[in-house]
């Protein structure tokens, strides 16, 4: 019994010193090892739930997390990234900033376990998808030739339909197409894209938007600058007269297709004369040809007339009291006719012929290129500003001129 006792003895010790042997090879071997995998992608899940609470991420856009193994070297030899799964379930938030927890497991792990990883969860901000309609403007750059002007232009579209995250929809402040004028001298239809800016005028990315391009009437007119011309209509009675026309302004900037080239000036409607005695700034209206228009839509234009009344007065002057003009003096009047008289009848308004003296008046015979012989000198005058000769009797005499 003692010798089995022994026996029994030695195989068990035996088989220790062979389990630590082993163990010590198999550490030697094939020990336990660790690595870390970073940058592995995060899997969201979930995301239909987001969209049917009709939200949307904001950000981040991914997620990465950082994850440490441990496990045999035999085993971590056949072991790759792919077999860590982490994820993130979106399902059951609101709007607004929130940690989600980040989920990692390993699939076909071969006896690896996972020691850690990190960050255990992620920041994510949720946002609210919404619609919101804006009004298109038409923004414009550039400048066309000289006497081109571009007319109302038009779009398909009044206002285009934004979808999108709530914070990126309110924060658009323009819906705007630009059009360049440059080199523009004929109506155009164009298409442009539509942009969408902010405050500060810069674009706003992130934002759907319905239609996404436009399109766009341009009309260019040529203009040109012309005198008006007054239109006047029936007659003021014998005793008064227009003394002064004022038309304000006196000019006016028209635009039109090419034909308004042509143009050099405009009329007035027709306007009664009689309507404007005693009236100023009478308000008239343009005869304007078709397909012609105001370049400024609300330019006014009144005329005012000076109308005065008539007055004649009747002068007599003798002969001596007609001033002799250009007589060359190798030669002399060999007529003796002081006696003749001359009556002239002159016009202007009653109050100026009244204070008129026949002094004011110039009568005068001019015998420039005449030379010896008989011949008929018609009399010439000057008047004062606003008198006119109505009548000279006689308008001509003859005279003989001889050699002195």
């Amino acid at each position: 019994m003692s010798k089995e006792k022994n026996d029994l003895t030695l195989k068990v010790f035996a088989f220790i010193i062979a389990v630590i042997l082993w163990s010590y090879v198999m550490s030697e071997v094939n020990p336990d090892i660790s690595k870390e995998y970073k940058n592995i992608p995060v899997r969201f899940n979930n995301e239909s739930a987001l969209e049917r609470q009709g939200l949307i991420i904001m950000e981040p856009e991914e997620v990465t997390v950082n994850v440490k193994v441990v496990g045999k070297k035999s085993d971590m030899a056949n072991f790759s990234q792919e077999s860590i799964k982490a994820q993130v379930d979106l399902s059951g938030y609101k709007e607004g900033q929130i940690k989600v927890p980040i989920n990692v497991n390993l699939s076909q792990s071969n006896n690896i376990k996972m020691v850690g990883y990190e960050p255990r969860e992620a920041l994510f901000t949720f946002d609210k998808l919404i619609t919101k309609e804006k009004n298109l403007r038409i923004k414009t750059k550039g400048s066309l030739g000289a006497n081109y002007v571009v007319g109302d232009m038009t779009t398909k579209s009044k206002s285009v339909l934004l979808k999108g995250p709530r914070t990126l929809v309110n924060k658009v402040s323009e819906a705007i197409v630009e059009v360049d004028l440059n080199n523009r001298k004929e109506d155009e239809s164009i298409t442009v894209p539509i942009k969408l800016i902010d405050d500060e005028g810069h674009d706003v990315i992130g934002v759907e938007k319905e239609p996404k391009v436009v399109d766009i009437t341009i009309p260019i007119f040529r203009t040109v600058n012309v005198p008006i011309e007054l239109n006047l209509q029936e007659q003021l009675p014998d005793n008064y007269e227009i003394t002064e026309i004022t038309i304000n302004p006196n000019k006016i900037t028209l635009k039109g297709d090419k034909s308004i080239s042509n143009l050099t000036f405009i009329q007035t409607k027709p306007i009664d004369v009689n309507k404007l005695i005693g009236n100023t700034d009478v308000p008239v209206e343009l005869e304007l040809p078709e397909n012609v228009s105001l370049l400024n839509p609300n330019e006014k234009i009144t005329v005012s007339l000076n109308i005065e009344e008539n007055s004649t007065k009747v002068f007599e002057y003798a002969l001596n009291e007609v001033e002799i003009r250009n007589l060359d003096n190798s030669l002399a009047i060999d007529t003796d006719d002081s006696s003749k008289t001359i009556q002239v009848s002159v016009k202007g308004s009653k109050k100026i012929v009244e204070a008129l003296s026949k002094e004011d008046i110039e009568l005068y015979l001019d015998f420039n290129m005449i030379d010896e012989g008989t011949h008929k000198v018609y009399l010439g005058s000057n008047t004062p500003t606003g008198i006119t000769i109505k009548e000279i009797i006689p308008q001509s005499i003859e005279f003989k001129i001889i050699k002195r």
